[in-house]
């Protein structure tokens, strides 16, 4: 009895297809080998008898191989009726099975599979716009987008994986297979108050941190109160949003218009894009005017050096390149530097 128990358990795991394709393979087998036997002279070989029962048990019939004798059409009558039964069956469990997947995808509600993929959590108008112009730059890229208000993926959406659930959580980050990522996004959800926005990014930092460690993370937040905890949840970097509008509105206000060169400075297009450069050992020991210069015959327009954590803009003329800086330029090619 606890024989059968264990049996009954173990085939029902198996996929139902799985199972209808073992049954057709059996029962094709079996009536083989009994019409060998039977019309040897018509089915000369066993592997004749198996095609033959094949063929017949799917409905498709050849005639290149035809029983003579009762039994023999007996048999090809079972075979007949049953590939009707089991073919209509498996035919219709991968119809179902296939809309379930496809369901499932649109609802967010399958894993990930791939690695080295950008996930990006939240949706709105901003990561949309993130989304856009990740695709242009790294159209090869893989991107997955977490969210729990979206009931499915939005339309329009193309080569996004999307995943359902609150971001806070370890199953939903384990869905997105965060410990494989190369970077992640946080946006801030414009819902409630602005603590509690920031405090439901800071809460996901910390959960994706404890999944991946290493993985480069940017975190926006609203507040600059909140800036101090992103960090100590593990933020390798932070966009203050509200900081960033309200630096463009006085500026446009100062200067007419000036949101307008903001924009095209950085919109990502084939004409400018800003970047980040690593210096090669040619540039080291070299001063900004010089490298300004020789850049510029190149097309590139330098502005600027990050050295460390440290952002030097338009620095003095003499100031020398080191090791290690980082180049900020207005590159008029199209650069892939988002990692």
């Amino acid at each position: 009895m606890l024989e059968l128990v264990v049996l009954r358990a173990l085939v029902g795991r198996i996929p139902l297809v799985a199972r209808l394709i073992s049954i057709v393979f059996i029962l094709a087998t079996t009536i083989g080998l009994i019409i060998h036997f039977i019309e040897p002279d018509v089915f000369p070989t066993w592997f004749d008898a198996v095609w033959w029962a094949l063929v017949t048990v799917s409905t498709v019939g050849y005639g290149d191989f035809v029983p003579v004798t009762t039994i023999g059409r007996v048999l090809g009558i079972i075979l007949i009726f049953s590939g009707v039964g089991f073919m209509t069956l498996f035919v219709t469990s991968l119809a179902a099975k296939t809309i379930s997947t496809v369901n499932a995808f649109r609802e967010g509600m399958l894993t990930f599979m791939g690695d080295e993929h950008v996930i990006i959590i939240g949706w709105n108008e901003r990561s949309r716009h993130a989304i856009e112009n990740l695709q242009k730059v790294k159209p090869k890229s893989s991107i997955v987008l977490i969210d729990d208000t979206l009931q499915e993926l939005p339309q329009g959406l193309r080569h996004i994986h999307f995943v359902r659930g609150n971001s806070s959580e370890d199953a939903t980050l384990k869905q997105a297979n965060i410990g494989l990522a190369s970077s992640v996004l946080i946006t801030a959800q414009h819902q409630g108050s602005e603590f509690s926005s920031d405090a439901h990014s800071i809460l996901s930092t910390l959960a994706v941190k404890s999944q991946h460690p290493e993985v480069y993370t940017i975190v926006e937040v609203l507040t600059t109160e909140q800036i101090a905890n992103a960090k100590r949840a593990g933020a390798d970097e932070i966009v203050e949003s509200t900081t960033l509008t309200g630096s463009v509105l006085i500026n446009s206000l100062l200067y007419h218009h000036m949101s307008d060169v903001l924009d095209d400075l950085l919109t990502f297009n084939e004409r400018t894009q800003l970047t980040f450069s690593p210096i090669v050992e040619e540039h080291v020991n070299k001063t900004f005017a010089d490298l300004l210069n020789e850049l510029y015959n190149g097309g590139d327009l330098l502005i600027g050096v990050k050295r460390s954590e440290e952002v030097l803009l338009h620095p003095p003329h003499d100031t020398v390149i080191q090791h290690g800086d980082l180049l900020i330029l207005i590159n008029r090619l199209h650069a892939s530097t988002i990692k």
